[in-house]
Parts: structure tokens; C-alpha cells; sequence
């Protein structure tokens, strides 16, 4: 198919087979005919120059022969408006009508033969792409893969770009599946296999998506299970393409009011093309960021009395650069380190963000060194300065530190012997402040050395403010002083005793009325603690959706688990913590309304996991649950969840939200909970889309999640009246 002989031949006879082109009716389009029943409509760029050549799209019919669909459902009116904004890059379109006489392949080589002949297109594979809708989506990925003869071509021999939009690859409606297929069963033994090599999918970029109200998505073979395939072996082989790479294959899988309409990802694919033709453009790569990678907003200091600001350059150098420039330093001991050469390390900018691959060379490009570094700067101390009760607030690092000023070691977290080793506590969440002696600082020059250890996944110092400041006095009881944001914490009987940190928030005006609000419980991941949520900036998110009416006033509690390693998996014991010590805790010392539907679980990874665990074991307990890219399997709330009947899930409100490049493929199970609850017939919102296992994916998505959670749970006065104003 699509071979230099054969659409020579075809080329060799164009004056025969393909008539002068006419002027279509309105929309900018020429018409067509290039073989016997088969017309394409031609959609060129505005300002199209016929001496340079152009990549060229093929619209494949959506009821698989017409291509009056496009003309009349906004397709091409989307096209003008991308290309206006710029969004994509100039291409040509081709709206292809096909006829039931003749073979797919060789209408296939027919319609690029023709386009070659009379406009001037690239005429390979790499700058050509296929795409369509209903119908059209399965002859996208027949025709794109080259499988008309029932083989898929592991080189692109007629299209390098697939696109299918809510595409029909199952049912009866669609005319060429008797003849030609199921496309799933011919991709499947060649994608989905362990130890099958997928390397030739970087030949094509393929693009997906689908609306999870249409029964279509979830049959077996249909657009879910497609997308499954692509994912399916990455639990084993890290390494595979379709795994981790936007630019081999994306897909986005919602629920119809999130979906729209099928024109409204045009956007997606066609950018996706023009990514794929348009090679020498820069691209803007995803990042997979692990569980407890969150990206640092800029840091803003504050004006105050007696403070030295921190923030700017530092010296940087790994211990493992370190001992490479001399054999001879201990990179453990501070005045080994002082008495080196740090002027000549690397220069950088902490607090701000965690480690990148640039952020310094002696990183090596490794965003993720595990291991020890140091940081090394001088500061000035002016004469009239006061050097009394000082402390120096050092921010947030990932794992564990020790600071020493002037030498002299003035705190540490997670390093408990000077110049010793990481004690694995995980403390990544815990803002560093450690008080400085009064006669150690000195006036005029200083110099502070900061050890860092990151023991695995991301590192560094990721989060300001650094600067020496005058101690501060904390108030010993949040509401007392009406914070609205507070870490607090009580003595958890199931734990024995053991005193369990949260984090509470409240809404604007919760001191000033005497409402009763509903409550989220927002669980953290492995190796986590409820403080990430702070880190990450879900309060400020909550004010922000309050104060503009998208979130119903509520009340949030951010909760650690109690866990050692941060690993209990809200589970045993501690989930029992939760159910039993906080849920009375909370509805003790806060106005809540105690009853399941004016209470909410939610929470990221290992915590989606768990909110599903303990909502799906107390419905007595819990009214609904915003899973993000929840760890079911883990928890053992996934065989649970797919075995209970549409009665017991039916009592609950569900948001699933999954990155759809998942570093532990969750996408794949929450593909089988959307078609369960689907099949179940029981209402939900669901959305897998571009994003990996990370605060950037879930965050633009939480106002919206917390929306349908607490939609029918607005606060309620003294007297049980349902207040609907959302506004404080």
C-alpha cells in the first residue's frame, strides 16, 4: 500500500483519473475526483503559496463514505480559527469521501496520488497524517497503520500521524468492520505484549480520545481498550515508548460534559501533527514528576524588622563532584568543605524549585541524583545589625539537611550526627527553622554551608523564603488567633496513644457566623504527609474557588497518616484512626454537619487509594470521593469497587481524575472503574488526560473536583436551613 510504484503508475495516468479541480460552495474548499465515486474537498492554507510545499491532513468520512459531515458541523470553522491564532502550523486538508466499489488501500493510494498531482504537498509519509471521527476514527488507525490487508506496517509507509475522535470501532453503524476488522486485535499482539519491541511506534505519533457518556468508548475493542493497549506494558518496561512519550502517543478519555464535542480536541491533534511534521520546532517536553514533586510557586519576601534575605546565588557542588575534583576532601565534614575551593563550583538559585536536569552540571542532567551536596555562600552582617535571638528560616528541603553558620552547626532535620548519614525519615514536608546562637554571627562577612540529602525520586532545596530574621512567637492555639489555615493534632486511640498531625482549613467568615459546613478529609500519598497539600497550594486554591463561587463554603482537613515510613495506606489501624479518632475529633472541635452527605473523602495516590478503601467500607460514613490517580490496587480497593453492584457504589458521588501518562499506569485501572460505574449506569465525572502522577496535573482540576463533590452539601445554620449563598 501507498508504494513509489504504484502511485507512480497512478500519476503516470492523473490527467485520466482526475479532472480539473471546481470551486465548492462557500468555506474556501476546491473540490476533487480522483477515481470512480471518490471526491475529496480541499481546505488550503489562507495564504497558500504552491512553491513551497505543505504536510496534508486526510479527514477520513464519518459515516465512512460522505464527507458532508465536516462541511456542516464546524470543522473546518475551528480549522480557520486555529490556524489564525496561530496554534497550529500552516498545513493542507483534504476531506476525503470514499466509495464502496473499491478496496480501501487502493483508494487510499488513489486520494495521496491525486493531492500530489494537483497541490504542492510533501509527498512522504512523515508529513502526512490521518484523522477522523465516528466511523472516520477506526479508518484513521485502519488506513494510518496501514492494516487494510489485515497487517499493521511497523513503518509508516502512507501516514505518520494518527488522530481519532470519539471514534466508532465496534459497532454495526460502522460499514467496513465486517470486512476489515477489529483494529484493537491487530494492534494488540504487536503493542501490548511484554517483552513485544514497540520501538517502531516512534515512527508515528498517534493521538486518541473519547466521550465516556458514549456506550461505544467502553465495549469491548472500543476506544478505551485501544487506549489500554498502548499503556498496558509499562508496569514492566519503563523503557517503552508508547509508555512515557507524548510525541508516540497521547489519549484523553472524559465524561460528556467535560468532553463537549468532538471538535473541541482539534486543538490537541492537530498540534500533535503539527508537532510531528514540524520537527526542527521546539518542543516543550513533559516532565514524569514523582509522588512528593510539587512545583515551588515563586518565593516573595516579606518586609520585616531585623532580616537578612538569603535568597539569590549560592555555590553547589555534589558530594560525588566534590571528591572528583580532590580524592582528599571528606564531603561529610564542614570544615573540609570550607577549606575547599567552593568559589569554583557550580552557581544556583535554591528555594525555589526542586532539581532539574540544568539547574547544575555536576548534576550531570540527572534530575533525580540521590546522594549528598552542598550549598556555600558568604553573607554580610552590618556593624549596627542586633545578633540576638536570631533564627534562620532555611525553607523546605527534600529529604534532610544540616546548616551550619560559621561553621558551627545550628540545625539539622533528618541528619542526627554532624556530618553523618540520612536516618530515612522522610522529613521532605518539615519548613526548616533553626534558632542561631546569639554570639555567632559576626559582624561583616558570614559564611553558611547547607548539606542536603536526597534519598530517592526528587531533591532539592525546593521552597523558600531563606532569610535570617528576628524569632517569632506561635501562638499556642490556631483558632484562638482565627487562623484559617492550621496544623494542629490530637491523640489517636487506635494508634495507641500516638499524636496525629492535620492540617485544617476554613472558610472565609467561619469565625464571624455560627454555620455548620460540609467536610473534605483530603488523604496524602506514600511517603507523604497532609502537609504536601499546603506545599502544593491547595488552601490558597479552595479561597480562590470560594471567593469566585465555583466551590460551595467548606471546611478541608489534611490529615498524616501516622505511619513511620508515611506508608500506612489509610488501612488497619490507621485507617481506623481516620474513620473512628479523627472523623469525632473534627466534628467535635469544628462546626461541621455530622451526616455522610455533608462529609467527603479525597485524596492523591496512595490516598485516592485509601478514600476509596474507607468511603466503599463506611457508605454510613461518607458521601462521595475525589480520587486522584488513586493506588486501588495497593489498598485492595479495586477488586472492591468492581465487585459491588450498582446499590452499594450508587450511594456515593465519584470524581476520578488520572494522568493518562501515569508513572504506575493507574490509568489502566481507572479505565475499568469509568466503564464499571458506566455499565452500572451510575452517575460520575471522569477524566484520564495529558499528565503524569503530580501536583501539575491534579491542581488546575481540583476546583472542579471539589465542585461536583460538594454540590448538594451547602452550610446550614443553627437551625438545619440550607444556605445557598457561597459567598462569605
Amino acid at each position: 500500500m501507498c508504494t513509489r510504484n504504484r502511485l507512480w503508475v497512478i500519476l503516470m495516468f492523473g490527467m485520466l483519473l482526475f479532472p480539473a479541480r471546481i470551486l465548492a460552495e462557500g468555506d474556501g474548499l476546491t473540490e476533487l475526483t480522483c477515481g470512480e465515486g471518490q471526491r475529496i474537498y480541499v481546505l488550503l492554507p489562507g495564504d497558500y503559496d504552491s512553491g513551497r510545499q505543505y504536510p496534508c491532513v486526510y479527514f477520513m468520512p464519518q459515516d465512512g463514505y460522505s464527507a458532508q459531515d465536516y462541511l456542516e458541523d464546524g470543522t473546518i470553522d475551528t480549522i480557520r480559527t486555529l490556524e489564525a491564532e496561530q496554534k497550529i502550523e500552516e498545513m493542507i486538508f483534504a476531506f476525503v469521501e470514499l466509495s464502496d466499489k473499491t478496496r480501501l488501500d487502493a483508494q487510499t493510494d488513489a486520494m495521496i496520488a491525486a493531492m500530489q498531482q494537483e497541490y504542492s504537498v510533501i509527498p512522504d509519509a512523515a508529513h502526512r497524517g490521518i484523522i477522523g471521527t465516528k466511523t472516520g476514527g477506526y479508518l484513521a488507525f485502519l488506513l494510518g497503520y496501514g492494516a487494510a490487508n489485515g497487517e499493521i506496517q511497523k513503518k509508516p509507509d502512507c501516514f505518520g500521524a494518527i488522530a481519532s475522535h470519539d471514534g466508532d470501532f465496534v459497532s454495526k453503524e460502522n460499514p467496513f468492520l465486517k470486512e476489515y476488522g477489529s483494529v484493537c486485535s491487530m494492534l494488540k499482539p504487536e503493542i501490548a505484549a511484554y517483552g513485544v519491541d514497540t520501538e517502531w511506534l516512534r515512527g508515528y505519533y498517534t493521538y486518541l480520545d473519547c466521550d465516556g457518556g458514549n456506550a461505544l468508548s467502553w465495549e469491548k475493542e472500543g476506544s478505551a481498550d485501544l487506549a489500554s493497549l498502548y499503556r498496558s506494558d509499562s508496569l514492566y518496561d519503563p523503557d517503552s515508548p508508547q509508555a512515557w512519550d507524548y510525541s508516540v502517543f497521547e489519549y484523553v478519555i472524559q465524561d460528556s460534559v467535560q468532553y463537549g464535542s468532538w471538535t473541541d480536541h482539534l486543538e490537541r491533534s492537530l498540534k500533535g501533527f503539527s508537532d510531528a511534521f514540524y520537527t526542527d520546532d521546539t518542543k516543550q517536553e513533559a516532565l514524569a514528576e514523582t509522588e512528593t514533586e510539587y512545583r515551588a510557586k515563586e518565593t516573595i519576601l516579606l518586609g520585616g524588622e531585623r532580616s537578612i534575605d538569603l535568597m539569590g546565588n549560592w555555590y553547589f557542588y555534589t558530594a560525588d563532584a566534590i571528591r572528583k575534583q580532590d580524592p582528599d576532601t571528606d564531603a561529610s565534614n564542614v570544615e573540609e568543605i570550607l577549606a575547599a575551593d567552593w568559589r569554583t563550583w557550580d552557581v544556583v538559585q535554591p528555594g525555589m524549585d526542586w532539581w532539574t536536569e540544568n539547574f547544575a552540571a555536576c548534576l550531570d542532567g540527572n534530575a533525580y541524583y540521590t546522594g549528598y551536596a552542598w550549598y556555600v555562600r558568604e553573607f554580610e552582617v552590618p556593624e549596627a545589625f542586633e545578633r540576638s535571638s536570631l533564627q534562620i528560616n532555611a525553607g523546605m528541603m527534600d529529604e534532610a539537611d544540616e546548616v551550619y553558620i560559621n561553621g558551627t552547626r545550628v540545625g539539622q532535620t533528618g541528619i542526627p550526627d554532624e556530618g553523618g548519614s540520612y536516618d530515612g525519615t522522610n522529613p521532605w514536608d518539615e519548613e526548616r527553622i533553626y534558632e542561631i546562637p546569639d554570639d555567632l554571627l559576626d559582624a561583616g562577612i558570614n559564611t553558611i554551608a547547607v548539606r542536603v540529602c536526597n534519598g530517592s525520586g526528587a531533591g532539592g532545596w525546593y521552597a523558600g523564603p531563606i532569610q535570617i530574621e528576628a524569632k517569632k512567637e506561635t501562638a499556642e492555639d490556631p483558632q484562638r488567633s482565627q487562623e484559617r489555615y492550621y496544623q494542629t493534632s490530637f491523640s489517636s486511640k487506635a494508634l495507641k496513644g500516638q499524636e496525629i498531625s492535620y492540617g485544617v482549613y476554613l472558610p472565609a467568615g467561619y469565625y464571624e457566623s455560627d454555620l455548620r459546613y460540609p467536610v473534605v478529609y483530603m488523604l496524602h500519598g506514600y511517603g507523604s504527609t497532609g502537609k504536601s497539600f499546603e506545599i502544593a497550594g491547595v488552601p490558597g486554591l479552595l479561597d480562590e474557588g470560594i471567593s469566585e463561587g465555583e466551590i460551595p463554603l467548606c471546611i478541608m482537613i489534611f490529615p498524616s497518616d501516622g505511619h513511620p515510613q508515611k506508608a500506612g495506606w489509610w488501612s488497619g489501624a490507621y485507617a481506623q484512626m481516620l474513620n473512628e479518632d479523627l472523623v469525632r475529633e473534627v466534628d467535635r472541635t469544628l462546626r461541621t454537619v455530622d451526616s455522610r452527605e455533608y462529609r467527603f473523602l479525597a485524596g492523591e495516590s496512595m490516598g485516592g487509594g485509601g478514600a476509596y478503601l474507607n468511603a466503599l467500607n463506611h457508605p454510613e460514613l461518607y458521601g462521595g470521593v475525589l480520587d486522584i490517580y488513586g493506588a486501588l490496587r495497593f489498598t485492595g480497593a479495586w477488586k472492591t469497587f468492581l465487585e459491588m453492584d450498582a446499590d452499594a457504589l450508587g450511594q456515593f458521588r465519584h470524581f476520578i481524575l488520572c494522568g493518562s501518562h501515569d508513572m504506575y499506569s493507574f490509568d489502566l485501572d481507572h479505565i475499568m472503574m469509568g466503564r464499571h460505574l458506566f455499565e452500572l449506569q451510575i452517575p460520575f465525572r471522569f477524566e484520564i488526560d495529558n499528565g503524569e502522577h503530580s501536583a501539575s496535573f491534579y491542581l488546575p482540576r481540583l476546583k472542579e473536583g471539589l465542585a461536583y463533590l460538594l454540590e448538594s452539601a451547602e452550610p446550614v445554620d443553627g437551625s438545619g436551613n440550607v444556605i445557598t449563598e457561597t459567598e462569605p
